[in-house]
């Protein structure tokens, strides 16, 4: 549950709002199912573009090969909250978008409850149509500079699609 609340966290608190061009989805079929239009499109505020449910993976490494999926992840993003789900974990907290680094967004997640209670998890994620790529370390580790999962540094990449 760590790593999921972790990962969620640091993940989304990082996440950029620049629309890119359209990745391919991880989730053969789910292109387009039930996914609400991207906020970016329509000029919307980077909180605005991560609002919604999405679901995915946290994976092993940088996501550019099939076989690289650990965990399914769930995420509810509210402009006030991140609830997480998955593997029969559920953490929750509140973020924050600070600045960009190119094309790079930074996110900083804060636990809410628990043992995840006021501690501070940094974060870097890309928005890219309708796929969420967050990458965020445990809780006093430095913050990731790559979409990468780097289990010595405690950073954790997740990857997401919208669903609503």
């Amino acid at each position: 549950m760590k790593m999921l609340l972790s990962c969620a966290l640091l993940a989304l608190l990082h996440h950029s709002g620049l629309a890119q061009s359209p990745t391919p989805s991880p989730f053969p079929g789910w292109a387009n199912k039930g996914a609400t239009p991207n906020p970016a499109a329509t000029g919307g505020s980077d909180k605005q573009q991560l609002l919604g449910t999405w679901e995915g993976f946290v994976s092993e490494g940088d996501d550019t090969r099939p076989g690289q999926r650990r965990m399914n992840v769930s995420l509810t993003i509210t402009p006030d909250k991140i609830t997480s789900g998955g593997a029969g974990n559920i953490g929750e907290g509140t973020y924050r978008i600070s600045g960009s680094n190119g094309k790079l967004q930074q996110i900083d997640g804060t636990g809410t409850g628990g043992i995840y209670r006021g501690k501070v998890y940094q974060g870097i994620f890309t928005l890219e149509g309708n796929t969420l790529k967050w990458c965020s370390s445990d809780a006093s580790r430095p913050r990731p500079t790559i979409l990468r999962t780097n289990y010595a540094a405690g950073q954790y990449l997740i990857v997401l699609t919208r669903k609503q």
